[in-house]
């Protein structure tokens, strides 16, 4: 096993450039099937399978992408792919992997030595065999795969980690505690020298013998009160050794550089870099910074250096070429935090924030006069408010931020804004922002089959329709084509070998039954689960200039859309951000907390329904007190323990411990299992 980091640093035979000449090497021995990307359902999964695909395209190598959902379907495929051992020899996992000891007996072990697992997973902490352990062995003696963790630089950091798991890994011999017990039970007959004599009658009798002092065995206790205090000394630095790997492992989850930043840094070493592959890496940023993954400085650091590469990959917009086909560029934005809003309006995109809710309290009456009285304070009337942002004035357009930062700070909306990037597609379409780009396609990921949805028709807002109305969402009349999959110009992402998951094909999109496989419970189209064509839909609105083809999707209060994790994790996200400051628990500590003081979590989860699998979909998430900060999620934890503790029956349907499925009669047994173990946390 070992790590590798970009170019210019101290381990130069490491470097992602020299890793991936070898992935291309080894592949020249098999070249028709040899590589191998495992993708989750993970919007910077895909960016950076968007990356590699491209890289690996333009050096003429043939790889294959299977999509992966959760840990029951990797393992499916890594079996499957145990048949075709001798013809692989790189599998590559994206997000996928940091927290499992990939090499080990339970995962690909079985894998040959000529097989190397690459892990690029921005998740944290990541497995020490995966870093620093040493290659498994199959039953026949043979070396078993080689582990590969593209890091950012964090494993350099693991020096207290990395000593305690080689001392325990290497240096502690399982079965000492036991031979010391053994010892001590046997000490008086090690501290003495016994002989024996015989009597008259011929039977022998115990004597001890002295030492020429008179005192008996004495040299020989000495020695062995040295070696008594030499396994005391022992054991104790195996505690604090054990001690330092639960702290690590039971730190919680947190994220280092995204899987696109890590592919992107891969392109400029190869000299490959361009806007495109730029773009899928700040959208890759952004959608760690807006899942509230990383903290407003990690998203400021990681913005700076994208910035410096936007300013040398684009020359500047001029007045003479803004707005014209030839500007087809990224350059830097300034984006407030409300949804959607250059696909919808000023009034609907405040309402529907969360940031604004929380502070105005959006849901009560009164909160909608305060969000009216705001918009009158800026200037707007009501018509202006909900024209569409699209035809609204420039001028007022590019002074919403200073008015908002100015008029908004009365009602206690401050820090509405953020840095980000937008792109171009010169006549094509209009200027689009990375957060619009992720909201589009993390819809599609989520809901593009397999879930009824209706769809707001707008009307009489800035020439739209004449009358508004609902719509059920089409994804074929959305983006007005029947064949929605187009393929790359890498050539295919899927393969039909035995239980792969193949990219679907027209057909399935073009009229596919919804059927429920009645082992599992899963939405099936044509065979394929939904969402296997789910991902092949935001996996191609990512590749494509249509990437905004969602806009105006409303989930509704269907339990179908909801139960979804992804979709779940954003209420959550929505419900912390809207209430952040009407718990009155929390708001008092933040209140109290002076400068550098200890301030607490705001553990939140939610549970939703799904009838068709007899189960609730669970998702916990650890929130901050302030906007830009986050918290480790204890909740990867805090499941596991509750399942145990509570004996739920439950399923991990993502590569997330921190979303779980939860059999329907034992959720509440999960619950209270929960508290009493948040509970003692607290203690």
């Amino acid at each position: 096993m070992v790590y590798i980091l970009p170019k210019n640093n101290t381990r130069p035979d490491y470097t992602y450039a020299k890793e991936y000449s070898r992935i291309l090497k080894a592949r020249r021995t098999t070249p028709e099937s040899s590589i191998v990307m495992l993708v989750p359902p993970d919007l910077d999964a895909l960016c950076a399978a968007h990356i590699l695909t491209t890289l690996f395209g333009r050096d003429d190598a043939n790889l294959r992408t299977i999509p992966v959902s959760g840990f029951k379907n990797l393992q499916d495929v890594k079996d499957s792919l145990l048949e075709e051992k001798d013809q692989l020899r790189t599998i590559i996992l994206l997000n996928i992997g940091a927290l499992l000891d990939i090499g080990g007996d339970e995962w690909f072990e079985e894998f040959p030595s000529r097989v190397t697992i690459h892990i690029i997973d921005s998740s944290r902490p990541v497995d020490l065999h995966n870093l620093f352990g040493g290659a498994g062995a199959t039953e026949d003696g043979a070396t078993g795969p080689r582990v590969v963790v593209w890091d950012d630089g964090h494993a350099d950091k693991l020096t207290k980690e990395r000593l305690a798991f080689d001392a325990e890994e290497f240096g502690f011999d399982s079965s000492s505690d036991e031979e010391f017990e053994d010892e001590e039970e046997d000490e008086a007959t090690e501290d003495e020298t016994v002989d024996y004599e015989e009597d008259e009658d011929g039977s022998k009798k115990r004597r001890r013998s002295a030492s020429d002092d008179g005192r008996p065995g004495r040299r020989r206790r000495k020695r062995h009160d040295g070696d008594n205090l030499a396994r005391q000394e022992a054991r104790e630095q195996r505690r604090m050794h054990q001690q330092v790997l639960h702290n690590y492992y039971s730190s919680g989850a947190h994220y280092g550089q995204s899987a696109a930043g890590v592919t992107y840094i891969l392109s400029s070493e190869l000299g490959y870099a361009d806007n495109d592959l730029l773009w899928l890496a700040i959208l890759g940023l952004t959608h760690q910074y807006l899942s509230a993954t990383i903290t407003r400085d990690q998203y400021e650091a990681y913005y700076t250096i994208f910035n410096n590469e936007v300013g040398r990959l684009n020359p500047p917009v001029t007045m003479a070429s803004k707005g014209f086909g030839d500007d087809a560029g990224v350059q830097p934005s300034t984006e407030l935090r409300f949804p959607l809003l250059r696909r919808w309006n000023l009034y609907e995109a405040m309402f529907h924030s969360g940031y604004v809710a929380n502070k105005l309290a959006i849901w009560q009456e009164s909160g909608i006069n305060k969000l009216n009285r705001l918009l009158t304070k800026m200037g707007l009337s009501q018509k202006q408010a909900q024209q569409s942002y699209m035809y609204m004035n420039s001028e007022l357009r590019e002074s919403l931020p200073d008015q908002l930062d100015n008029i908004g700070a009365e009602s206690g909306l401050i820090e509405l804004s953020y840095p980000s990037f937008t792109k171009s597609y010169g006549n094509e379409m209009q200027r689009t922002s990375a957060a619009d780009v992720l909201a589009g396609a993390g819809a599609l990921l989520e809901a593009a089959k397999g879930v009824r949805l209706t769809v707001e028709v707008e009307g009489g807002r800035g020439g739209g329709e004449l009358f508004g109305g609902e719509r059920i969402w089409d994804l074929r009349k959305e983006t007005g084509r029947g064949k929605v999959n187009v393929p790359l110009r890498n050539g295919d992402h899927g393969s039909s070998g035995s239980g792969q998951a193949s990219r679907p094909g027209n057909g399935s999109l073009d009229g596919g039954d919804v059927e429920e496989n009645e082992g599992t419970g899963e939405q099936m189209i044509d065979g394929q689960p939904v969402s296997v064509h789910n991902f092949w839909t935001a996996f191609d609105a990512l590749g494509s200039k249509r990437q905004s083809s969602a806009k105006g999707i409303n989930e509704g209060p269907d339990l179908a859309t909801f139960a979804h994790p992804m979709t779940l994790t954003r209420l959550v996200l929505w419900l912390i951000e809207a209430t952040r400051d009407r718990i009155p628990l929390v708001h008092a500590q933040r209140l109290s907390a002076g400068k550098g003081a200890s301030r607490k979590s705001y553990p939140y989860v939610i549970a939703c329904h799904n009838p068709s699998k007899r189960a609730y979909t669970v998702v916990g998430v650890t929130g901050a007190p302030e906007i830009g900060e986050i918290r480790r999620n204890h909740f990867t934890v805090a499941f596991l323990r509750a399942r145990d503790q509570s004996r739920a029956r439950t399923r991990l349907g993502t590569f997330q411990t921190s979303v779980v499925e939860v059999n329907q009669d034992d959720l509440a047994e999960f619950i209270d299992a929960l508290a009493d173990a948040d509970s003692d946390d607290d203690n």
